[in-house]
């Protein structure tokens, strides 16, 4: 447990606790992990807090960060994640606590920093608010009444913060757009290892179509099959990856089977080697229809070198440069999809000007080192606004 007599800032790092529910595989979670790996050392004492269990990312967390897991364990666990969330901040004494995504912990990691004393409290909102946030809910309601605690919103796209001025009510000064970025030395231009092609059974060369996020109703994995059918028809040799689980995993099994797919589609489930998928596929595709901001697989893509197809929401188009890194279609418009991707799959010189692009703008405008840097300005003048 770090030191926690009451110095003054300059003569000691500043404490930063960062809340969340857990660690699963997930592109606002590894965010999370690149944020807390990559704060100066120098300047802060980082912890992790999550609510339930820790994840399969936290295995990627540097040692340097303390993490604290399981606060809502047991029976009645939500209700006694409250007083567990009071002693732990009592006995550490962050200078910033930082919720990052709505639901309990938003509600919870803010009560328990402005009833410990906490000087700066920030709250991280990566998607479009849905229903716990907006107060179609009990606890949506109440997240809503508490943002009078919040120093600070960070958004993730300046969309995000116009609509929670706009229809949350929130003050625009009060929200902060720190763009997600992506470790650019991780996610490179490469080869991608032979042990992969060959446990995928791809030949070298292969058209292969990915979609990396999480296997719920709202990343319409479902539009991405039809479109896989309509690319299988015309280039009977693509093949597609579905990389990531979740509680719709089954049901698109069973479209896939439905779609005559079986053997074009393969469902990887959650992995840990991303780059190696990225720089397997040919080209990287989503398919939402209503809910993003700034899906770090689509950014991961551009690190990559990898041409992109996504539907033009939320934040996409401010990362895929339609024509140049990628393509841009309507959302819901499968034979658009369809056509997308097999336009990049049948041009290797497209898909290579293409990838050199989504590099270029990947190192330009979404790096990990401008992101960590922008968490640790606000941080920081916060701190000194609070504490003055």
């Amino acid at each position: 447990m770090t030191d926690s007599s009451p110095l003054p800032a300059a003569d000691r790092k500043l404490r930063v606790a960062f809340i969340t529910t857990s660690m699963i595989v997930g592109g606002q979670e590894r965010v999370i992990m690149d944020v807390v790996n990559n704060m100066d050392r120098d300047r802060y004492d980082v912890a992790l807090l999550l609510t339930k269990e820790r994840g399969p990312l936290c295995d990627f967390v540097q040692d340097h960060v303390t993490v604290e897991h399981d606060f809502r364990r047991g029976s009645l666990g939500a209700f006694r994640a409250y007083p567990r969330l009071l002693s732990w901040m009592k006995k550490w004494k962050p200078d910033c606590v930082f919720t990052v995504g709505t639901g309990d912990k938003f509600f919870l990691g803010r009560l328990a920093a402005k009833r410990t004393g906490v000087p700066v409290i920030i709250s991280g909102l990566h998607c479009t608010p849905g229903p716990e946030h907006v107060g179609r809910t009990i606890l949506g309601k109440w997240n809503k009444k508490l943002m009078h605690l919040n120093h600070q919103v960070v958004t993730v796209t300046h969309d995000m913060a116009d609509y929670l001025a706009e229809h949350e009510g929130y003050p625009r000064e009060l929200t902060t757009v720190i763009p997600n970025g992506v470790d650019m030395d991780r996610f490179f231009p490469h080869q991608p290892p032979a042990a992969l092609r060959e446990e995928l059974e791809l030949p070298v060369g292969s058209k292969v179509a990915s979609i990396i996020a999480a296997l719920r109703p709202e990343k319409r994995h479902d539009l991405f099959l039809q479109s896989a059918r309509l690319v299988v028809d015309q280039i009977p040799e693509a093949k597609f990856l579905i990389v990531g689980d979740g509680p719709s995993r089954s049901d698109y099994e069973h479209q896939s089977k439905d779609l005559n797919l079986q053997d074009s589609v393969q469902f990887l489930g959650s992995r840990h080697d991303i780059p190696e998928i990225q720089a397997i596929s040919s080209v990287v595709c989503l398919a939402s229809t209503d809910v993003e901001s700034a899906p770090i697989c689509m950014l991961e893509a551009l690190a990559s070198g990898r041409p992109q197809v996504a539907t033009a929401i939320g934040g996409i188009p401010k990362i895929i440069d339609d024509g140049v890194t990628g393509f841009l279609v309507p959302p819901g418009d499968v034979p658009a999809l369809a056509e997308k991707i097999t336009t990049i799959l049948a041009d290797d010189n497209l898909a290579a000007s293409m990838g050199k692009a989504a590099r270029q703008r990947g190192l330009d405008q979404f790096s990990v080192d401008s992101m960590v840097q922008g968490h640790e300005v606000l941080i920081d003048r916060l701190y000194k606004q609070q504490t003055q």
